[in-house]
């Protein structure tokens, strides 16, 4: 089974890539992981069910499924989510769910049905009327007990191969000190532990094109009280 790839649509806050994602390589298209989102996965200790939100092609769903009683991995892209699940081992695939649905939206799940949300990549391209309805959705959905784990891009440089700037249409420019006072905001009924990061240049090859990226970032671990 195939499925059609969903189109970008940034000025309605739709962030796809806009590939093929069954022509591409069988790893993630954003690479192996971040050293220190990785690490941080290796001792956080998980337990009960947990929401991979805007998951795309996988990148850390199996650190997720490793440790996890279940997962969702979403995305609002049908071909990544089918990429992600063909790629996982067989072995973890009976814990393993995916959902489609757009984040901007009210979540499809119900109350306090998650013991954990994780989300990678996706959320500094978001403005903060927007980001203030996903993490009000995350709130929602966790469990009082409940972890929030994501990363934040901030000083975000994209560089094409003729040496121009490639920036997002309507991609927020957040600066570190910026976000991190943001996302304490946001989250300031949970317990929040901050660690400051970058992701050195690297290249991305997408939606026909390749660019040099690199960014600092906010790792961000927030527990329910």
């Amino acid at each position: 089974m195939t499925t059609k790839p969903r189109e970008p649509d940034e000025e309605n806050h739709i962030y796809t890539e806009g590939i093929d994602y069954s022509q591409s390589e069988k790893p993630s298209i954003w690479g192996t992981g971040d050293k220190d989102t990785l690490e941080l996965l290796k001792k956080i200790e998980f337990r009960g069910k947990w929401l991979n939100l805007a998951s795309g092609d996988g990148r850390y769903n199996l650190d997720l499924l490793e440790k996890a009683d279940s997962v969702v991995a979403s995305d609002i892209d049908e071909s990544a989510l089918h990429k992600l699940r063909q790629n996982t081992p067989d072995k973890f695939k009976a814990k393993l769910q995916t959902e489609v649905f757009d984040i901007t939206n009210k979540f499809p799940f119900e109350d306090n049905s998650f013991d954990g949300v994780f989300c990678t990549g996706t959320l500094h391209l978001f403005p903060k009327e927007i980001l203030r309805h996903i993490f009000s959705e995350n709130d929602r959905i966790l469990k009082p007990t409940g972890i929030i784990l994501i990363d934040f891009a901030t000083d975000i440089k994209r560089v094409l191969p003729e040496g121009k700037l490639y920036i997002r249409k309507s991609e927020p420019q957040y600066d570190l000190k910026e976000a991190a006072k943001f996302l304490k905001e946001l989250l300031k009924s949970y317990k929040v532990q901050i660690v400051e990061s970058e992701v050195p240049e690297e290249e991305i090859k997408t939606r026909g094109f390749v660019y040099r990226f690199s960014c600092k970032f906010i790792l961000l671990t927030a527990d329910k009280k």
